[in-house]
């Protein structure tokens, strides 16, 4: 084992990636995911500062938000994808101060952010006529500022006391940046009361905001719900349903690292969680507000041709709601056609961008499923199951991408009859099925870690491949009768297909018949293949996390194994 025992200042960063094929496999889906991130994020700040039709509070917090982002990635990937490509992992004394100190700031800054979006959307859509007056240029301002000095003031203090407390031990840091809680594990003395200090900042930056965000959006869905309005809703849904996103993705991980027991933290795992809060959210954030932000879309259409002049006049009163309905027209005989409702610069701008993450995906998963398949080491019931995960997920993308990416290219949006029909069976089958594969993963990892010696038996080969043959049988009959359904009935409305592949909701909506029994039948299903294995999966983990929790050894209580965040995400 490698020894970083040093009297250097230095610490040393022993990074996300082991020193093997496996490493440099993961580090070239890293690089380009990182591209995309800086991209994204530095398309989005310019796009709203260059823009004057989204000079509107909304926008102004958005453009905050991208900004925490690119500081992000700027202030992790760089160090870790040096750190592996050159074999230096050291970090001076300095230089871990000065990456603790901005990315304390960024986490502690971007609740706040959050929480002021949350309150902007609630001003415009519970209080419209007062939304001038009470989010004016000097409260957005004032909203801004402040997040990012509270912060900053926060950070600080933290940042200050980590780097004066005495580390007697080694210096090597099991992390790929300088992480607060994984110095902490370093240091000599007791820093129990240290560590208070860092739970109650998270309750503070974290649960606070979350709260906060909670009952605004509690009330703005209230607000909604009674709406007289088709197109209100649906503006109101598409422009909260992008932040309610954003604030899962921000929070989710946050929360697990920072406000769990110290007795059920793992190195590996809070590796694993830092990579959704690092990397894949800042690339995920630019992609779901530009997607469902339509006047994002044609603004960066009217910004590259130098014609803002020509925006619709509406646009104007992006205050109130964020996104702009679209009724595309198309004769009555045509085949099914997909809609892309994006303007042509930032729609060739976010295609560029999945062209990458689907040859990720389709990458990933391909190897995922031929390594377990070749390797005899991973033939065992949880990678049996993952290998068929990887199998869903690879087909998830070669199902929707290639179509839309032809459509987008071609230009020749039109889908047959019976090819919808096709892409409906595959999409739907894998929708039912994955739900229930996930059941059996929680099951698996259930029957592992609170009864081991019993897991040969309850988890043998032939109860393994009942489970995979009744997911993908459950699935696939499911969907089958909804497919027939779909297929049968009338259309006597434009065939033109809001979506980006063969929905059954947005075919529904083309319908000429009152199908309302049949809508009943799909919020049935909805229920079995979701909510239901939900329910499941939650109970089992819950058992798991208990029974870990109760489990005491030499050392204390067991850390959480990492396989069951892994499968939770």
């Amino acid at each position: 084992m490698e020894k970083h025992n040093q009297t250097s200042t230095n610490f040393i960063l022993l990074g996300l990636f082991p020193p093997s094929s496996l490493g440099l496999f993961l580090f070239t889906l890293t690089i380009p995911t990182f591209l995309m991130a800086l991209t994204g994020n530095l398309s989005m700040v310019l796009l709203i500062l260059l823009d004057a039709q989204l000079h509107t509070p909304m926008y102004f917090l958005l453009s905050q938000l991208s900004l925490i982002d690119l500081i992000y990635i700027c202030t992790t990937v760089p160090k870790m994808a040096s750190g592996f490509l050159f074999g230096n992992k050291s970090i001076s004394f300095i230089g871990c101060g000065v990456q603790c100190f901005f990315f304390a700031t960024l986490v502690c800054s971007e609740g706040p952010i959050l929480m002021s979006m949350a309150y902007d959307r609630y001003v415009a859509i519970c209080f419209p006529l007062h939304y001038p007056i009470r989010m004016n240029r000097r409260v957005c301002v004032l909203m801004i500022l402040g997040s990012w000095a509270m912060g900053a003031v926060n950070s600080c203090a933290h940042t200050l006391y980590v780097l004066h407390i005495p580390y007697c031990r080694s210096r090597a840091i099991d992390h790929f940046y300088c992480d607060i809680p994984a110095m902490l594990t370093l240091a000599c003395g007791d820093n129990r009361v240290y560590e208070y200090t860092v739970f109650l900042s998270s309750v503070l930056f974290l649960l606070l905001p979350f709260i906060v965000i909670l009952g605004s959006y509690g009330k703005v869905l209230l607000v909604v719900y009674h709406m007289h309005s088709r197109e209100g809703k649906k503006k109101a849904y598409s422009t909260c349903s992008a932040h309610l996103t954003v604030v899962t993705l921000y929070y989710v991980p946050f929360v697990f690292t920072y406000l769990r027991p110290k007795s059920l933290r793992s190195p590996a795992v809070d590796k694993l969680v830092a990579v959704f809060y690092t990397i894949l959210t800042p690339v995920l954030n630019p992609v779901i507000y530009s997607l469902r932000n339509k006047e994002c879309l044609c603004c960066g259409n009217a910004l590259r041709d130098g014609d803002l002049g020509e925006l619709p006049t509406h646009w104007q009163n992006s205050r109130l709601l964020a996104s702009s309905p679209v009724s595309p027209e198309s004769p009555q005989s045509a085949p099914h056609s997909v809609v892309n409702s994006c303007a042509p610069s930032l729609g060739l701008f976010l295609f560029t961008l999945t062209i990458p993450i689907f040859l990720l995906a389709l990458t990933g998963n391909l190897c995922m499923v031929l390594l377990i398949l070749l390797d005899a080491q991973l033939h065992t019931p949880m990678y049996f199951l993952l290998s068929h995960l990887s199998l869903m997920d690879l087909i998830y993308i070669c199902t929707t991408v290639p179509k839309m990416a032809s459509d987008f290219l071609l230009g020749n949006k039109s889908i047959s009859f019976i090819g919808c029909g096709v892409q409906t069976f595959f999409f739907g089958t894998l929708a039912g099925s994955e739900g229930l594969l996930l059941m059996s993963m929680s099951y698996d990892r259930y029957v592992a870690i609170c009864f081991p010696l019993q897991y040969p038996i309850r988890i043998n080969r032939r109860v393994c491949v009942l489970m995979i043959l009744g997911s993908w049988a459950m699935g696939a009959v499911n969907c089958c009768a909804h497919t027939v359904f779909v297929l049968h009935i009338p259309y006597c409305r434009s065939r033109a297909t809001d979506h980006f592949y063969c929905d059954i909701p947005a075919i529904l909506t083309l319908a000429c018949e009152d199908i309302w029994v049949y809508e009943y039948s799909v919020h049935f299903s909805i229920v079995i293949f979701l909510p239901f294995p939900f329910l499941v999966i939650l109970a089992s983990y819950g058992k798991v996390l208990l029974d870990v929790s109760c489990t005491h050894g030499k050392a204390g209580k067991r850390p959480i194994p990492p396989a069951v965040p892994t499968s939770l995400w």
